[in-house]
């Protein structure tokens, strides 16, 4: 009797395991709020890849953010969006710091400051193509964790 109860058991958690784990419908990634004082350039949309992650403190300190947009149907000119930024960010507070340029591979890394905060930007061209066309994804990152 012990034996079968314990057989009843084990299916009906293993049922229960598997249902749990078994989701319907699509995914959704939810968009926050950006950062008021990073805007970009016009054009750009938003994007999942990376997903949308923000943490802010009670009082309003900014510890961590990351999001990404794309360029659309067509690759960003590294050229005009790192001279975009750095004419733009320092209209909203934040010191330009350090920039990587590789306009032949389409990729850009830009670092500002401002105040304790340090905001890294990366642009490079989607790595995962499964279109027609390709474009730029450009990553904000706010104070990163590994830095």
């Amino acid at each position: 009797m012990k034996r079968n109860g314990f057989v009843t058991l084990s299916a009906t958690l293993l049922v229960l395991l598997l249902v749990a784990g078994c989701k319907t419908g699509t995914a959704k990634t939810e968009w926050g709020t950006a950062y008021d004082d990073v805007p970009v350039p016009a054009g750009w949309e938003k994007y999942d890849t990376p997903p949308f992650k923000r943490t802010d403190s009670d009082s309003g300190k900014r510890i961590y953010g990351r999001y990404a947009y794309s360029s659309g149907k067509q690759t960003a000119s590294v050229d005009d969006t790192a001279a975009w930024f750095k004419a733009e960010l320092p209209n909203q507070g934040w010191d330009f710091q350090t920039e990587e340029l590789d306009a032949k591979a389409g990729k850009m890394e830009l670092r500002f400051k401002k105040k304790s905060d340090i905001l890294v930007l990366r642009m490079a061209p989607d790595e995962k193509v499964q279109s027609s066309y390709a474009f730029s994804v450009l990553v904000v990152e706010m104070n990163p964790q590994y830095d």
